[in-house]
């Protein structure tokens, strides 16, 4: 009975040839192309397993004997048996490189064939190794009809090399031949329920741990293999269902839509696999690749998504990786679509177990206290917690959230009561289970005891974090603990009784950051710390009015005529309405200090240049804070970068980088008028080509042009 025909494709690395003198060829360059290719589109296991570099031998290690590297490769819903032969090349600089040939059939099980098949070509003298001139055309994959597969018997000695978890080495000397290795390595894989994986002839590999049966092709290489073995960890054992999870995430990351059983793979053998073998495996699709160099194709996107969703302890350094590529974005779009794919899976599999949504929540409890130590962190734990359609933000509006509302308010009732307040029954773990946030909560203790305790700023972070997925209230409580008072954007959203300077949150008294008009009204309301009736406020004002006019007019009765008073210019100039909460107040904004007198008043106002005094104005100065609050605000957003990084690019557009920035908010003399100077010269030299010193509005002329210059300069 005549055995069926067997398809076998292939295609070959493409390069510009061009042909020697002694009847050779060399390279003058990588096309980016295969050629040769007998099938489109190519299979895309097949594709995935080159561009994880499952074939690649370490460049240029080929000998003129070509390697030859045999793999069954699989992405979840399509399997394929594939062999390649690996020619040293060269090209016309005398540098040399390996080129590649690639056969492959479909199914898993038929390397033995393909093996047979290239037998029978060298046996008629066609070895079909690497070459550019071999013309071969699509839709015409080579024939062959495979004879019975030959029984290959192994010696005791080989035999017992397979009893060992680790890849196997084959002593180089010992008597080898392809059909051998794959017979080992066949054997092998069936007992770990592995794929079939082995290499022939080789030098190096670039991945000597992704094979089963490795056999050197000198004394050297053998040396160099077992090298590489011991600088890379040993497995324990073998992964259970590797070969399943590896096919599964290959196919996770290679396409925009997910499917529904490659996410079970992964979901069912999250409890299966040590989150160190799940590191191993990550990494040799190239995650670690990746972030070392910086490759943020939308594959590398989703693999990292996908391993940060699966090893809780990496998201820090994938949301790090995220940030660092700078003006493109369209990475995190490729996540999120990518995060939604697998919720979806979840949604719409209710009774499905949700081992991986368990891990997704321990990193949303992981990186919340984490930004504490690494504020660097806050930029992009914000886009991860609050992205539209991410998994995280799911579980962090859902569970966490509420989680540590409720251990606020139960942490104020032990603290007032000085006794343990009963927890009410939740079915998610308490967030005092976890270390972290047990002992962040100690840490908090003593902000409710009645003796003041100073505020520490190291909880800044949290404060911003908050603020930006809008928790008015968590973000109000750290901002009071971290700097003493909360800013007015934060301050009036929460609920208040009245107009009071402060109001409890969470059993602390929070109070709002003020300006100097709405410190000295404060200061008249709560004379010697007793509320004082508003009546009586108001009587209070009309009376200190009525008082300034009439000294004022005796002021003028006794004025030489002609003579103006430092009191009649600054009326002429600037409005005394005091300022009123201003929406566009940052998030990020720090505290400032109570001025000894008026920036206004201050005795040296007379000696600043006249260009500059408009700037100098207390109404138009917090203008232009608040213009550059909201720019710092809306660049880090966009551009993913911290308030830090983006007030040293200010202070580089603005040409004052000596500028101490947060003393300036402070209403340090010094630094507010290098402040103004800095943004008149600013606007003079720009297209306005007029200069007054000051901010109208992040919106305004100049607030975008600083806006777009601040980020070209990131």
């Amino acid at each position: 009975m005549n055995s069926p025909i067997l398809q076998i494709h292939e295609f070959s690395t493409g390069i510009q040839a061009e042909r020697t003198p002694d009847g050779g060829w060399v390279s003058r360059g990588f096309t980016g192309q295969y050629i040769n290719r007998t099938l489109d589109p190519l299979p895309t296991a097949v594709e995935n397993a080159i561009r994880n570099r499952d074939f690649a031998v370490a460049e240029g290690a080929s000998r003129d004997n070509p390697a030859i590297i045999g793999r069954e490769v699989s992405d979840g819903t399509e399997n394929w048996s594939v062999i390649a032969v690996v020619t040293r090349g060269g090209d016309d600089r005398g540098r040399s490189a390996s080129m590649y040939r690639y056969f492959f059939c479909e199914g898993k099980g038929n390397l033995w064939k393909i093996l047979a098949w290239i037998e029978s070509e060298r046996q008629g003298g066609r070895m079909p190794v690497f070459d550019p001139f071999e013309t071969k055309y699509m839709g015409q994959p080579n024939q062959f009809s495979a004879p019975n597969q030959p029984q290959i018997p192994l010696g005791s000695e080989l035999e017992q090399l397979l009893a060992n978890d680790a890849p196997v080495i084959v002593p180089f000397g010992k008597a080898c031949t392809t059909w051998i290795v794959d017979r080992m390595a066949t054997e092998k894989a069936r007992r770990n329920s592995q794929l079939v994986s082995w290499a022939f002839q080789v030098e190096a590999l670039e991945q000597p741990r992704g094979f089963l049966v490795i056999q050197p092709a000198s004394e050297k290489a053998q040396e160099l293999l077992h090298r590489a073995m011991a600088s890379t960890p040993q497995y324990t054992a073998p992964i259970a269902r590797e070969y399943e999870i590896k096919s599964a995430i290959k196919g996770l990351i290679s396409r925009d839509k997910v499917k529904p059983e490659q996410v079970e793979v992964i979901e069912t053998s999250i409890n299966q696999v040590k989150d160190s073998d799940w590191e191993v495996i990550f990494n040799g699709q190239g995650s670690s690749q990746a972030l070392r160099q910086g490759i943020y194709s939308p594959q590398m996107v989703r693999l990292l998504t996908l391993r940060a969703m699966v090893i809780p302890q990496t998201l820090p350094d994938f949301l790090d990786w995220m940030q660092q590529r700078g003006k493109q974005e369209d990475h995190y779009q490729v996540s999120e679509v990518f995060q939604s794919e697998v919720n979806n899976f979840f949604t719409q599999n209710v009774g499905q177990s949700q081992h991986i949504l368990r891990k997704v929540f321990e990193g949303v409890m992981l990186i919340i206290p984490r930004i504490i130590q690494h504020p660097e962190l806050l930029n992009p734990t914000v886009w991860i917690l609050s992205a539209p359609s991410g998994i995280w933000r799911k579980f962090y509006y859902q569970f966490v959230s509420q989680n540590i509302k409720n251990e606020l308010i139960l942490m104020s009732k032990r603290v007032n009561t000085s006794q343990n307040a009963t927890r009410t029954q939740n079915p998610q773990p308490s967030i005092t289970d976890d270390p972290q946030w047990k002992q962040l909560f100690h840490e908090l203790r003593v902000y409710w005891q009645n003796r003041p305790y100073p505020h520490d700023e190291k909880y800044l972070p949290l404060a911003e974090l908050f603020g930006g997925l809008d928790e008015a209230e968590m973000a109000a409580f750290f901002y009071q603990v971290s700097l003493g008072c909360v800013p007015k954007k934060i301050f009036y959203r929460l609920k208040q009784e009245g107009w009071k300077p402060n109001v409890p949150v969470y059993g602390l008294r929070v109070k709002k950051q003020v300006g100097v008009a709405e410190y000295l009204l404060v200061s008249l309301i709560e004379i010697g710390g007793i509320n004082v009736p508003l009546a009586i406020v108001f009587v209070l004002l009309i009376l200190t009015f009525i008082g300034g006019f009439w000294s004022g007019g005796a002021l003028n009765s006794s004025k030489k005529p002609g003579e103006t008073t430092r009191s009649d210019s600054k009326n002429v100039q600037q409005s005394d309405v005091p300022s009123y909460p201003d929406e566009r107040e940052s998030d990020y904004a720090k505290p400032a200090k109570k001025p000894t007198t008026p920036p206004d008043s201050n005795p040296n106002y007379s000696e600043i240049e006249p260009e500059y005094k408009e700037g100098m104005k207390q109404n138009r100065f917090e203008t232009t804070i608040d213009s550059i609050e909201r720019i710092v605000k809306e660049v880090g957003k966009k551009r993913y970068k911290s308030d830090n990084e983006i007030i040293t690019a200010l202070k580089e557009v603005l040409d004052v980088p000596e500028l101490d920035y947060k003393g300036a908010k402070n209403y340090d003399r010094q630094e507010q008028i290098k402040l103004v100077k800095a943004i008149y010269s600013y606007q003079e030299k720009s297209t306005l080509k007029i200069g007054y010193g000051f901010l109208d509005g992040a919106e305004k002329e100049t607030g975008k042009l600083l806006k777009e210059d601040i980020q070209k300069k990131l």
